[in-house]
């Protein structure tokens, strides 16, 4: 029994693994950035070799109420022009976010981050919800809601939008949400999930 259902794992990861197209063939030929939570110079990123995950770094993504109103809320647009061989579509499964938040007592924080895809109908979300008092790094993974997939015979651009948002509550109070934690940078990880036509 043990021994069948090992060889249904070892099955089911090689049919994945096929689906995705070979290693080093996927790549990004530009990135554009919008949006007062990023900049070409506060942004990082990187395919994983096998390009099933991408990692977006940002150096200067904060929330804040150290300045009233001004930057209570951040918002980062990044489009990602994407070369891959045809034959092949994507969808994201699953986003992971790692970062820092310090909150009074009801004071919430929320990171948003949604996809979607250039001539594509429909956006694929995940909401993190952080409520004061809070002071401590955080990582957490969710699966996007509504997801949305591209199409076969037309490679398609990524467009991730980030939010990061601190309600100061009534009356106000203190709170930051910067979204690898120590350093204070927001880093988020993307699982892409590759399908054959």
């Amino acid at each position: 029994m043990a021994t069948l259902l090992l060889l249904t794992i070892l099955e089911l990861a090689v049919h994945g693994y096929a689906q995705a197209p070979a290693p080093g063939t996927v790549t990004i030929d530009g990135v554009t950035f919008d949006g007062d939570g990023c900049s070409s110079e506060t942004v990082k990123y990187s395919f994983s070799n096998d390009a099933q995950a991408l990692t977006v770094m940002y150096s200067s993504f904060t929330a804040t109420t150290d300045q009233g109103q001004l930057n209570l809320r951040k918002v980062c647009t990044l489009t990602f022009v994407l070369n891959y061989p045809p034959g092949y579509f994507y969808t994201l499964g699953t986003v992971t976010v790692r970062g820092y938040a310090k909150l009074d007592a009801k004071v919430k924080g929320t990171v948003r981050i949604g996809y979607h895809i250039s001539g594509r109908i429909g956006t694929g979300s995940a909401t993190y919800n952080f409520f004061g008092p809070f002071d401590d790094n955080f990582e957490e993974t969710s699966s996007f809601e509504n997801g949305v997939s591209s199409e076969c015979g037309r490679v398609r651009n990524l467009n991730l939008v980030t939010e990061g948002r601190v309600h100061p509550g009534k009356p106000p109070k203190s709170g930051i949400i910067t979204v690898d934690s120590t350093d204070l940078k927001l880093t988020e990880i993307y699982s892409i999930k590759w399908k054959k036509c």
